[in-house]
């Protein structure tokens, strides 16, 4: 059978462009993947998003590298080349890059990379690789293939590691983040981030496994304690504190333990009383005899706790209950309507106080621009206790930076010496009610405002020479509201709940805090111009008519082509 010659060319020059479109294709791939591979050992990529969401502030890189100025103490890049001397000094032979900030992810990058959220934080983490190359080594553990690769980190009950979980490590130190705390959450879901906090939460561990020291914070358990909103605890982590639970009954308190947290507790905490045979009030007395803090959250709700509360108000603290006519004690919950951001009043902006040691720790918050508003819900009041004497304070030297006098209390006995402040407090028409009872049992004047929140000092003074001594001092902070360290107000940038908590942390702990770094809310791409029905037009429009489009134009291809 004889071929014809038009046949035979149609075959060579379809083949030929059969060929050559396999040959493009081959190249495109072939350049695809070493663009890709090129693109993530190099960091081709810009960050286009409209918030630089996952780009690395010149203020957080800047902690990095240099330091909080606030406090006398080596950054993170200085801390590494420090233990580096060290080392070599101990080993000539030792390999200073060996000695790097590891950003250790638990799964390949290709499956980071799939999901968004994990991306952001990959991304963040890249960029730092690339700021400080030297220093920052980002590495990956499939954790599903190798589990025992992560197994040097699970070193309590609180150390869970998932594939999305994010380690920051440094020599022996480490801390472990969840997915979620690189994110800011809607009150009302744990599900849609609504804003990347990338930045603080690498800057604030970075900080944290450089430390010379890392300090732990202990969160008391088997007290009915309701600690179910984890926001408070990525706070503490924020802050760079290892943070354990703590069982008082059957634990000691860890050596390096800097922080107690006592939060909403509905049993009594005990003591030696023919009973039991166990006293952590005493634990708790011993731990505050060091240059150590604690932390007290109560609830409206919570009946009193004799032991605990006795205790406290060996630190100035009383929470406040009114005794009804059957001899119940009854807490008092604050209404601030003149504040309020509900209608019932009981959600409310606190009142910056401005002076003493309360003032000393808003100074800065206070000293912005704009004062970021202080949140209190669902609040019991304080009082000063009564073995506490109330004093007034005028300063003599009115050019001097207290030159503003103010109320406080104070405590002296038996060469122990605490007194007590006022952090924050209501306005000057709050009111407290007790149980359903419609009169106020308590109202707030203009010089007697109600007490939110307050802080205790014991003052030591340690004899390091003969021409000088240190000030060493304990603290105790209490809080009325549990409301107060919820998602709600912690997440929100509107409020100052987070940074007050960064802030006053850094000061009890002497520990540097980026206090001030803050999260990037995610643009709004919602068209709110458009209805539903408008929406579902235009999805219809914009998916059938390319289509048809599409079609008529390979009809009237073919058809030309059949009658050529």
């Amino acid at each position: 059978m004889k071929i014809k010659a038009s046949t035979g060319r149609k075959l060579r020059y379809g083949g030929m462009s059969a060929l050559i479109t396999a040959l493009i294709i081959a190249i495109v791939i072939i350049v695809n993947v070493i663009f890709s591979a090129l693109s993530q050992k190099f960091l081709w990529y810009v960050d286009l998003t409209p918030e630089l969401l996952y780009s690395m502030s010149d203020e957080a890189l800047d902690i990095i590298e240099n330091g909080d100025d606030k406090f006398d103490s080596l950054s993170p890049i200085e801390m590494v080349d420090k233990i580096r001397e060290e080392k070599l000094a101990e080993d000539p032979s030792f390999d200073s890059s060996s000695l790097m900030i590891n950003i250790i992810f638990c799964n390949d990058p290709d499956t980071i990379d799939e999901n968004s959220a994990q991306r952001y934080v990959h991304y963040t983490a890249l960029e730092l690789e690339e700021k400080f190359p030297d220093y920052i080594n980002v590495d990956y553990y499939n954790i599903i293939r190798n589990p025992s690769s992560v197994s040097r980190f699970k070193t309590n009950s609180l150390s869970r590691i998932y594939t999305t979980s994010v380690i920051i490590e440094f020599g022996t130190e480490f801390r472990i983040r969840e997915i979620n705390s690189f994110f800011t959450f809607d009150e009302t879901t744990s599900e849609e981030p609504w804003a990347y906090n990338g930045e603080k939460a690498f800057t604030s561990s970075i900080l944290a496994v450089t430390r010379a020291e890392s300090p732990i914070a202990c969160i008391t358990t088997n007290h009915g304690e309701s600690f179910t909103d984890y926001e408070y605890i990525n706070t503490l982590v924020d802050a760079g504190y290892i943070v354990q639970e703590l069982d008082l009954r059957y634990q000691e308190i860890p050596e390096k333990c800097r922080l107690i947290v006592i939060f909403d507790p509905k049993s009594d905490f005990s003591v030696i009383d023919g009973v039991s045979e166990v006293d952590e009030i005493s634990k708790l007395d011993d731990f505050l005899d060091g240059t150590n803090s604690l932390m007290v959250f109560m609830s409206p709700e919570t009946q009193r706790l004799d032991k605990l509360e006795e205790y406290l108000e060996e630190w100035g603290v009383k929470f406040d209950r009114h005794t009804d006519n059957g001899g119940q004690e009854i807490s008092h919950l604050i209404k601030d309507s003149s504040q309020s951001l509900t209608v019932d009043g009981y959600t409310f902006k606190a009142d910056y106080v401005t002076t003493g040691l309360g003032g000393t720790l808003t100074k800065d918050m206070r000293s912005r621009p704009v004062a970021q508003s202080v949140i209190f819900s669902n609040a019991m009041s304080i009082s000063y206790s009564d073995v506490y004497n109330p004093t007034h304070y005028a300063p003599t030297d009115t050019s001097s930076e207290n030159d503003e006098e103010y109320d406080y209390a104070t405590y002296a006995k038996n060469g122990t010496y605490r007194s007590i402040y006022d952090i924050f407090t209501t306005s000057a028409s709050a009111e407290a009610y007790a149980g359903n009872v419609s009169t106020p049992v308590r109202k707030a004047t203009e010089v007697n405002r109600i007490k939110l929140m307050t802080i205790t000092e014991e003052a030591r003074n340690t004899q390091e020479d003969n021409y000088s001594s240190i000030k060493e001092s304990s603290y105790v902070i209490a809080c009325g509201s549990t409301q107060f360290a919820s998602s709600s107000l912690l997440q929100s940038s509107a409020y100052g709940n987070t940074d007050f908590l960064l802030t006053a942390l850094r000061a009890i702990g002497k520990e540097p805090v980026p206090v001030g770094l803050t999260f990037k809310p995610f643009a709004d791409s919602t068209i709110d111009t458009v209805t539903t029905s408008e929406a579902t037009q235009y999805t219809v429009v914009l998916a059938v008519i390319p289509a048809i489009i599409a079609m008529a134009t390979g009809i009237v291809v073919i058809v030309r082509r059949k009658n050529r």
